[in-house]
């Protein structure tokens, strides 16, 4: 567990070392002179050398680029409606008995996230948002859409990117020259996901055994000295390579039962006995000491040694679920996400007066049906972090 709390401790130190940093060396050598502006725990740096690469990707191949942006209006369509079906799906779930649900949480790191998530997370977010604001800047510039400003922002951990088009000369701009502008986002952000699914099939080879992720103090794995990472791949000489495998095998062990563990650490296969202890809800049901879920560990194909394999699955994993996450819910038809003025301005093309009660109503139907799912979820099953 010491070890499990010092790569936590490490990471928020590290974050706390680069702000102090960062914040020193601004003031120390002005550095708001070349557009990097910086306050305590928060940076924006603009360049126009970011617009001049824009205008020079998006003329590079104009009409490539305008059958991808109208394949990606497509897709985005298609993301509107799965995001809104999805979410009345489970809405209907959470009221009627037609099936499971999936529980729907904010983001907030600790209450929801748990630390030892937050550099894949953060990583993620910073992929998935730079390539979502990039393609809009691309897909403006080549709709001939002025660009303000373009660059990169950061608070505490969070990072991001920007593009700030000329919104007078945006609302000058034909509907369809509009809509791909504003889808270019979220079907980026669906590629890019799809992308990375492909390389964790292809970098990764089938699972075998199941990843520790927390150990229970003083249980029976912190006891045999396993920890965040290490593979559990038998149990008493039997495989148990995903937590189906686990949990068939543990329905049969009784609390205070010797068991011998072939466990993958360090990059070599070893084995430890543990005693199993009897769950405080249930005193009939025998435990190891683990917490908080039983992924299974995919061996790399590239050689990399085992924890720095898990460090790579984690971070693509991360981003291929950031970025399926992004891509619906920014199509979500609620404001500010790009997916309220995708439905918007159509609607509106049609609507002559009342446009402003249109926009409002619409992000108003999204917001109570995102509401719910949240609120609903909450009261199910809790706060819940995973």
């Amino acid at each position: 567990m010491d070890f499990n709390l010092t790569v936590e401790t490490t990471f928020l130190l590290g974050v706390a070392v680069f702000w102090l940093v960062l914040y020193v060396l601004a003031n120390l050598f002005h550095l708001n002179k070349y557009g990097l502006d910086v306050k305590p725990a928060y940076f924006m740096y603009k360049s126009k050398a970011l617009n001049s690469s824009l205008d020079k990707v998006a003329k590079k191949k104009p009409a490539l680029w305008t059958v991808l942006s109208n394949i990606g209006l497509a897709f985005s369509i298609g993301l509107m409606a799965f995001s809104i079906y999805f979410l009345t799906n489970n809405l209907l779930r959470f009221i009627f008995p037609i099936g499971p649900v999936a529980p729907i949480y904010p983001v907030i790191p600790v209450l929801t996230i748990r630390l030892y998530w937050l550099p894949y997370f953060f990583i993620a977010i910073a992929v998935i948002f730079l390539s979502h604001e990039l393609a809009h800047g691309i897909v403006a510039r080549l709709e001939n859409i002025p660009v303000l400003s373009t660059g990169i922002l950061a608070f505490l951990v969070f990072f991001g990117a920007f593009v700030e088009p000329d919104e007078k000369e945006f609302e000058k701009t034909p509907l369809k020259a509009r809509l791909r502008m504003l889808s270019a986002g979220s079907s980026i952000n669906l590629v890019a996901a799809l992308l990375v699914l492909i390389l964790l099939h292809g970098l990764f080879m089938p699972p075998t055994g199941i990843l520790i992720h927390e150990t229970i103090p003083d249980g029976p794995l912190e006891k045999a000295g396993l920890g965040r990472w290490d593979v559990i791949q038998a149990i008493n000489g039997t495989p148990v390579v995903n937590y189906d495998n686990f949990s068939k095998y543990m329905n049969r062990v009784k609390p205070g039962e010797r068991l011998n563990l072939t466990v993958f650490r360090n990059n070599h296969v070893d084995y430890v006995q543990i005693t199993t202890f009897a769950a405080e809800n249930n005193k009939s049901r025998a435990i190891i000491g683990s917490l908080y879920g039983w992924a299974s560990y995919q061996p790399n194909r590239l050689g990399l040694d085992q924890y720095t394999g898990v460090n790579l699955y984690w971070t693509l994993f991360w981003t291929y679920g950031i970025g399926v996450s992004v891509a619906i819910f920014n199509m979500l038809p609620l404001f500010p996400f790009d997916g309220e003025r995708v439905l918007y301005y159509p609607l509106a093309h049609f609507v002559k007066k009342r446009k402003k009660e249109l926009r409002i109503a619409i992000s108003a139907f999204s917001l109570t049906l995102f509401a719910l799912n949240i609120f609903l979820s909450i009261w199910r099953y809790g706060l819940l972090a995973i």
